[in-house]
């Protein structure tokens, strides 16, 4: 069998290699990527990536395609199922500079926690692609890595959230959890949650807001960020979460038991 660039088996036959569909956050990936560990990285990269750099838009977005990369006779890695493309259109293969130094940021972030089994098409050396990310790890680096990924996504889950408006330890889990972040119930400064969460609120209600961890509380201040997730979640803005029965939180707590932000 054929081998891709990273050394991963490859075949025009994507059932011969275990390709398997691929939604993360209900944005589908035509043709999928490659089932099992290669899968959970690559999905955990895919939902890092929505949360925390952009969101992922529907048919911009590409996994398996048995080919060859441009001006090359090697298999890309996307012939085996083991690379990805985010938002095609916002970042063009050969144009650099497609991403702000905040993003940029988060896409090491990502990077990071996979060890080195993922390369960023950003990174290359020659002829950027910076929608691209591949797996350049080998199968027992990709096991490791996909094993602790799960285990940072397996914390118990929080039975149904009362709505009682208290931005409490359950609420934040239950959040966390949501937007894929690591789970503690905790906001802490600056927060992981935070920079998901404003990075959802930038690319939907205000392209102003930073991204900067810091700005979600339930004492009181006014903050930019408070007033953008009020916005998202259609309740009256006035830039601070009141203590006790929060309008804004018990909103986002119905969210919560949707699992859905």
């Amino acid at each position: 069998m054929s081998s891709s660039q990273n050394g991963w088996p490859a075949s025009a036959d994507r059932n011969a290699i275990g390709v398997t569909p691929f939604t993360p956050n209900g944005v589908s990936f035509p043709n999928g990527v490659k089932s099992g560990d290669v899968a959970t990285v690559l999905g955990y990269v895919a939902h890092q990536f929505h949360n925390t750099v952009e969101q992922l838009h529907a048919g911009w977005c590409w996994g398996y395609y048995f080919k060859q990369i441009q001006g090359s006779k090697t298999l890309s890695n996307h012939a085996s199922g083991t690379a990805i493309d985010f938002n095609a259109e916002h970042h063009p293969m050969g144009r650099s500079g497609t991403f702000n130094r905040t993003q940029v940021e988060a896409i090491r972030r990502i990077l990071n926690a996979c060890e080195g089994t993922v390369r960023w098409g950003g990174d290359y050396s020659g002829r950027k692609d910076e929608m691209h990310f591949e797996i350049v790890g080998n199968a027992a680096a990709v096991k490791r890595v996909a094993a602790k990924l799960r285990g940072t996504q397996a914390a118990p889950a929080v039975a149904q959230l009362i709505v009682d408006g208290d931005l409490g330890e359950n609420t934040i889990r239950r959040w966390q959890q949501v937007m894929h972040t690591g789970v503690d119930g905790v906001i802490s400064s600056p927060s992981d949650l935070v920079k998901a969460v404003q990075q959802r609120l930038k690319d939907t209600v205000d392209r102003t807001l930073e991204v900067d961890g810091y700005g979600i509380a339930q004492n009181g201040k006014r903050t930019k960020t408070i007033g953008a997730l009020q916005r998202y979640l259609k309740v009256p803005v006035d830039e601070f979460i009141s203590e006790g029965r929060s309008q804004t939180i018990m909103a986002l707590q119905r969210r919560l038991n949707e699992n859905r932000f």
